[in-house]
């Protein structure tokens, strides 16, 4: 068997993307399809199926390049996918933070990086038409136990996570030189305990970043979740009992942050209040733009 990682960028990506070309002696598959249009195009006559970890963007945007293509995904990120749920959700970061289309409450980079988004699900939801959409369990290659998958939500919901042999494709649950946003904390902690149980992994291959070792995927996650259990804990001291703006938590949690990195910090913030609202330490009010909190303990 042999893996080839590849990178993708585009607007507003931190750092690229990765997507994996699998060549066994049954067939030859993409994990992810990259960040780009063109990210397919100097394989694709090669390749059986594209298998997806979720329905970001950065992982999907390669399908709209292609064509007649063979494309495996969770029935849930499809399902999101066409209703346009993702395209909806970057519209609610900035609902959430008080912007709408009259006036522009929150910085206007966010505001530039979430009508980007918006248009590359678009593209997607277009580009999904004019392929072959399977649902994962019945994706031959799955089907014929030559990869494994489990669910794995807290980056997202619908997220899956891919095993060949003893290679682990994480997609964005574990990214080596970098941190994660989540959107449950918790369930991201149960997630990682399943994939930490399972013993016949030894190497990750990741969404974004390196390559690494079982060994140093433990210590990136043992630091990642200290780190975000921390922030947690210095968000739930911003709050009192007295409702608070969300805009007004953010700066205070992440000083001196702009454009895509101010970004992903308010996607994080808002899966840190979902977090300590399902432990039941705040309340949100989500009928109020932006969002107001407050402690109830």
């Amino acid at each position: 068997m042999e893996i080839i990682r590849l990178e993708s960028y585009n607007v507003p990506l931190d750092r690229p993307a990765n997507y994996y070309l699998i060549k066994n002696s049954d067939y030859t598959i993409f994990i992810d399809s990259g960040a780009s249009k063109d990210s397919l195009a100097k394989y694709i006559n090669q390749v059986n199926y594209i298998l997806i970890t979720h329905g970001h963007w950065d992982h999907v945007y390669g399908i709209t390049g292609i064509k007649n293509k063979k494309i495996c995904m969770n029935p849930d990120t499809y399902k999101q996918l066409i209703q346009g749920n993702f395209k909806y959700s970057a519209m609610r970061i900035a609902e959430i933070f008080g912007y709408d289309e009259k006036s522009v409450k929150i910085n206007d980079q966010i505001k530039l990086i979430v009508d980007q988004t918006i248009n590359y699900y678009d593209d997607v939801m277009n580009a999904l038409g004019s392929n072959e959409y399977i649902p994962i369990d019945e994706c031959e290659p799955i089907k014929q136990n030559i990869i494994k998958y489990i669910k794995c939500p807290g980056h997202s919901d619908d997220h899956l996570c891919y095993f060949i042999s003893n290679h682990f494709f994480a997609g964005d649950n574990i990214l080596p030189g970098g941190g994660l946003t989540l959107l449950d904390f918790l369930k991201y902690q149960e997630s990682m305990i399943k994939v930490l149980s399972l013993n016949d992994w030894d190497y990750i291959h990741p969404g974004h970043g390196p390559d690494i070792t079982r060994n140093e995927a433990q210590q990136w996650l043992t630091d990642i979740i200290a780190g975000k259990e921390k922030k947690m804990l210095q968000l739930s001291s911003l709050v009192n009992k007295d409702w608070v703006r969300i805009n007004e938590l953010l700066p205070k949690l992440y000083p001196d942050l702009y454009g895509p990195i101010l970004y992903i910090a308010a996607r994080s913030i808002i899966g840190y209040l979902n977090s300590l609202e399902s432990m039941k330490i705040i309340e949100i009010d989500k009928n109020n733009k932006p969002w107001r909190v407050r402690k109830i303990i």
